[in-house]
């Protein structure tokens, strides 16, 4: 079954925010992860959940995904993330189908 990284985020400030990303796709990479979505047009339907900027990150395994957001690459980086960036971060484990 596939891992995917699910992170639902509010750029907050641009400068630190782009150069977290200049850093994160090369550990992304490494990783063998892939995007699937990176988009701000989102359209919400029903709950309230109204994400700023919606990812979504499919890795080969939960425990690839899990390995990835626990790596020090990523977790060195993550400082980046919170000064540009308001998160809600998730994993999930699915078919891929």
């Amino acid at each position: 079954m596939k891992g995917y990284v699910i992170i639902d985020t509010e750029v907050v400030d641009q400068q630190a925010y782009s150069e977290y990303v200049g850093q994160v796709l090369g550990v992304i990479d490494a990783h063998g992860g892939r995007f699937l979505v990176r988009t701000s047009d989102v359209e919400p339907v029903d709950g309230g959940w109204e994400p700023k900027r919606l990812v979504i990150i499919e890795f080969d395994s939960l425990e690839t995904a899990r390995g990835f957001v626990n790596s020090p690459e990523y977790t060195a980086i993550n400082d980046l993330r919170h000064r540009g960036a308001n998160s809600h971060i998730v994993l999930a484990e699915g078919d891929g189908s």
